[in-house]
């Protein structure tokens, strides 16, 4: 299907990423549910013995209370209560193996993932057309098959085990009360473990399936991953326009740092030229700012036109977080501004007099 529409690429890594947000993810119930009994079937033979005495107890006690009518008939609030206690102290380690079984068998195929995508609302759900599609699409064929395979798989292991042990269940009344016990422990042992070797190599072939299934569905066509590419890395064409943008202004600021007066620097990590000419400019103004490879661009264009470089650490950096290239200085700057422009102005003429 995928190849007659044209979906021939596999999937990329921002398509699964995003269909993963989506909470879009292969995962197999078969798996779940095999590694989930396994668990459960370990656990509950282990605590077999737990139960049964449990079990023994409670039914001694409350068996000695029905056999008094009378006590019967003044505590049944009291023997209610106790059922239910009884029933959580019984059934509750069962509950906790089972939710900690699903709750590992999910991490394992899926990692830990929470998505509310899922959750909301979609009017697309209910479409009666689609609901009628997806019960007779392929995948909902394949699951039946796959059901009706399974079932048939599990009576055949169950009929198998009942078979080798028929004899000891028909003559199970001769071997007396003490040792059934431990003969149905090892009949449910027996079953067990040929149906958790059965589902587990279901659940591992059905979650192999899954996972070919899910990246088969999220295949992409050509002009898709041209499309994502563009979206992510953005259009070469507008890309090209940037770059070509970027070095005509990176040029034409680099030609300003000429008229500059001053740059102040950080000292190499910013670089700020500011140019005062008392014809032109009322107030200082800033003619060029970077920051990195920028910053030493413009030390570098300085040193060539004799440009004096000053280190003011605070200055340079309120300055380049505050004051745009082409805007005049702040007033809060104008002090600091004002004593660099005079030193300049000072060295100007002590130079001058040399000469």
């Amino acid at each position: 299907m995928s190849e007659k529409d044209g979906k021939t690429e596999k999937p990329t890594p921002k398509k699964l990423k995003d269909a993963r947000k989506r909470g879009e993810i292969a995962k197999s119930q078969e798996f779940n549910s095999a590694f989930t009994y396994i668990m459960f079937m370990m656990f509950a033979i282990a605590l077999s013995t737990h139960t049964l005495q449990y079990g023994y107890v409670y039914l001694k006690s409350e068996f000695a209370v029905v056999y008094d009518v009378g006590g019967l008939e003044n505590n049944l609030n009291d023997i209610g209560m106790k059922a239910i206690l009884y029933i959580f102290i019984l059934a509750g380690p069962f509950l906790v193996i089972a939710f900690i079984g699903a709750l590992i068998a999910n991490i394992i195929q899926t990692g830990l993932l929470f998505s509310t995508e899922a959750l909301k609302f979609k009017m697309s759900r209910l479409n009666p057309v689609s609901g009628l599609k997806n019960m007779f699409s392929k995948k909902a064929l394949f699951t039946l098959i796959k059901n009706i395979l399974k079932m048939i798989l599990i009576g055949y292991v169950c009929y198998i085990s009942f078979e080798k042990s028929g004899y000891y269940i028909i003559n199970s009344s001769a071997v007396g009360t003490e040792k059934l016990y431990f003969l149905i422990l090892e009949l449910v042992k027996d079953i067990s473990t040929n149906l958790a070797i059965l589902l587990f190599l279901l659940g591992m072939v059905d979650f192999i399936y899954q996972k070919y299934d899910y990246k088969k569905n999220l295949n992409m066509t050509k002009q898709e991953i041209k499309d994502e590419y563009k979206e992510s890395e953005g259009d070469p064409y507008i890309k090209s326009l940037r770059r070509q943008k970027y070095k005509q202004f990176s040029k034409q600021m680099l030609k300003d740092v000429e008229s500059a007066t001053v740059i102040i620097t950080n000292p190499t990590h910013l670089a700020i030229a500011v140019r005062y000419d008392k014809k032109r400019d009322q107030v200082p103004v800033v003619v060029a700012k970077g920051a990195d490879y920028v910053a030493e661009k413009i030390r570098e264009a300085a040193k060539k036109n004799n440009i004096p470089i000053m280190e003011n650490k605070p200055v340079a950096r309120a300055m380049y977080r505050s004051v745009e290239i082409g805007q005049p200085i702040p007033l809060d700057f104008y002090e600091a501004i004002a004593e660099m422009i005079a030193l300049i102005y000072q060295i100007d003429e002590s130079n001058k007099r040399k000469i």
